[in-house]
């Protein structure tokens, strides 16, 4: 695993999701978030940077839920 961050996307979400429905014949795969992104998620726990990204309104209710350690800030458009 590298140590090296991207840089948090201005224009697309970071966010995965899985492609096509439950009705998919074998394994779904996941692809990045189509949607505008209006948020950066950062998560910092016990003093340690973890990192950042970038994330649209839907993406970052799932994240609020998923990685309680987040913290949010507006992005600056």
């Amino acid at each position: 695993m590298s140590d090296k961050l991207e840089p948090v996307d201005s224009t697309q979400c970071q966010a995965e999701v899985k492609s096509g429905s439950f009705m998919t014949l074998g394994p779904r795969k996941y692809v990045r978030c189509k949607g505008k992104p209006t948020w950066v998620a950062v998560d910092v726990r016990e003093g340690k940077f973890y990192g950042a990204m970038s994330l649209c309104d839907e993406c970052k209710k799932v994240c609020e839920i998923r990685v309680p350690t987040a913290s949010f800030q507006a992005l600056k458009a």
